[in-house]
């Protein structure tokens, strides 16, 4: 049997009658005879009863068309594939560090979903080494790496901004620079972070001890810590915006000739799916607002 046979069984179901099968299938009818008898011939039985001019399934012919529809359902499926490649689908897994989720990425979500709402978003909150080993193991999609620039040959980075830092102070903080205060914590971001490596160099750089210590994944956390006066952090100014315009908060921007960049980052051996192309895409867009801002 073939395709053909199934489809020609369908048409003379919803037409009535083998003549306007034909007409329907642009077929002789002497072909849509033949299709008919090939399905016949294959289960031994007939399909059809025939009641003078009229042709009507049987309860064999009835079961044979239910299944026919969902085989012609998956076919036409299979054959638009070719046509469905471009326009984004499935899923993506994205890894992202907490303050870019938070703070960056809500307007490239908003957009991206309202215009594919079919593309199924994992985001996954994970440090830099964490998101580098998942891209190249394959567990991530795409990565937005927060950090100073790590060679990494078997990935493909796309720079998107260099994200501005600041060394965070409490407002009753006794001074306007890092100085020594007993009374004062430092608070870390966890271990494998790369800016908390950025403000342990600069806390050795000034002399400042550092055994009052408190260390969170949350950088939200961190920003509560500072403005209940317990201690000072090493933050991207964007998670402190809010704070500084209201005048809760005392910062000193930090700037290096080695600065936190913020990259999209894959495989470079990965085919970037219709979905990948176009986040990214929208993500660089967004970005072009962060450079100007």
């Amino acid at each position: 049997m073939d395709i053909r046979h199934f489809r020609t069984l369908k048409a003379i179901v919803e037409q009535g009658s083998f003549i306007n099968a034909a007409r329907a299938l642009n077929y002789a009818q002497s072909s849509i005879t033949s299709h008919v008898k090939a399905i016949e011939d294959y289960y031994d039985q007939p399909v059809f009863d025939r009641i003078g001019k009229r042709v009507v399934l049987n309860a064999f012919g009835a079961e044979v068309y239910r299944h026919a529809l969902v085989l012609l359902v998956g076919y036409e499926d299979i054959c638009n594939l070719k046509n469905d490649t471009d326009e984004p689908s499935g899923s993506i897994r994205i890894g992202v560090p907490e303050s870019t989720m938070l703070y960056r990425l809500s307007p490239v979500l908003q957009r991206y979903k309202s215009q594919y709402p079919k593309v199924e978003i994992i985001m996954q909150n994970a440090l830099c080494p964490v998101m580098r080993r998942f891209l190249k193991e394959g567990d991530l999609d795409l990565g937005l790496l927060l950090e100073q620039d790590v060679p990494e040959p078997e990935l493909a980075k796309k720079l998107l901004l260099k994200e501005p830092m600041s060394i965070v102070l409490p407002r009753q903080y006794p001074a306007d620079d890092l100085v020594s205060s007993e009374r004062h914590v430092i608070l870390y971001t966890e271990k494998g972070c790369n800016y908390r490596k950025v403000f342990q160099r600069l806390l050795e750089e000034k002399g400042i001890q550092t055994d009052n210590v408190i260390e969170t994944a949350s950088v939200e956390v961190i920003k509560k810590y500072v403005l209940c006066d317990i201690g000072v952090s090493f933050l991207p100014t964007i998670v402190i915006k809010d704070e500084l315009a209201r005048g809760e908060l005392k910062h000193v921007p930090w700037e290096s000739d080695d600065p936190v960049e913020l990259k999209i980052a894959y495989h470079k051996d990965k085919w970037l799916t219709p979905a990948m192309k176009e986040f990214i895409r929208f993500v660089s867009a967004e970005a072009a607002q962060w450079q100007n801002a």
